[in-house]
C-alpha cells in the first residue's frame, strides 16, 4: 500500500559561515517545533509517522490511513504562518526556510531504514535545482513541491487542493526527469 512521503530541507543550512553549530542546532530545534505543530494543526498524526533524520532536514513516512492531499495544501499553509511568526524578529542567520518534497509510493522497511523507488523519487525533487532556485529566487520561507503523479491523484479527489495556487516545474536530478508542482509561501 502507498504510503505519504515527506522530505524537509532547511534552505542555506551549512551554505554561511556565520551558522555555526549552535545556530545550526538551533534551526534543526526550530525546524522539528514548527513541522510537529505544523502537523496537528492540519490533523496529521505527527506521533505515528516514522521519522529519520538527515541532519539539515527529515524524512516523514505518514501511517497508511493519510490522505495525502493534506500533505499539500493545508500543511504547507500552516507551516507558512508557523514560520512567518518563528522569523518574524529573526535575523539572516537564524531565518528559518523550508523546502519541502511530498510524494506518494510504496515504503520498503529494513533495520536501517526505509527505502524504494517512491522514496528515492522524493529525494530526487526535494534536491532538485529548480526547486531550489525557485525558492531562492522568490525568497520565500516555505517551498513545497508535489510529484507530478500526487498532485493529478489529490486535485482529482480532494477539495483540499487549490491547483491555482502551484505551477508546473521541469526536475531533473540524477536519473530523474519529470514535471513536479511547485507551491511558494508569500
Amino acid at each position: 500500500m502507498n504510503r505519504t512521503i515527506i522530505g524537509t530541507d532547511i534552505v542555506g543550512f551549512g551554505h554561511d559561515r556565520r551558522r555555526d553549530a549552535g545556530t545550526q542546532a538551533f534551526l534543526r530545534d526550530r525546524m522539528y517545533g514548527v513541522l510537529s505543530d505544523a502537523f496537528k494543526i492540519t490533523g496529521l498524526p505527527w506521533e505515528d509517522c516514522r521519522f529519520e533524520d538527515r541532519g539539515d532536514g527529515v524524512l516523514i513516512i505518514t501511517p497508511l490511513d493519510v490522505d495525502p492531499a493534506e500533505a499539500m495544501d493545508p500543511l504547507a499553509h500552516h507551516l507558512a504562518a508557523l514560520l512567518r511568526h518563528a522569523n518574524r524578529l529573526a535575523n539572516p542567520i537564524s531565518r528559518l526556510r523550508l523546502r519541502v518534497a511530498v510524494h506518494s509510493g510504496r515504503v520498503h522497511e529494513d533495520p536501517f531504514g526505509v527505502h524504494g523507488d517512491a522514496v528515492n523519487h522524493m529525494a530526487r525533487l526535494l534536491d532538485a535545482a529548480a526547486f531550489k532556485d525557485a525558492i531562492e529566487d522568490a525568497g520565500a520561507d516555505v517551498g513545497l513541491l508535489v510529484s507530478g503523479a500526487l498532485f493529478g491523484e489529490a486535485t482529482a479527489a480532494s477539495i483540499m487542493v487549490n491547483p491555482a495556487a502551484y505551477r508546473e516545474i521541469e526536475v531533473t536530478n540524477k536519473e530523474t526527469r519529470t514535471v513536479a508542482h511547485l507551491w511558494l509561501s508569500a
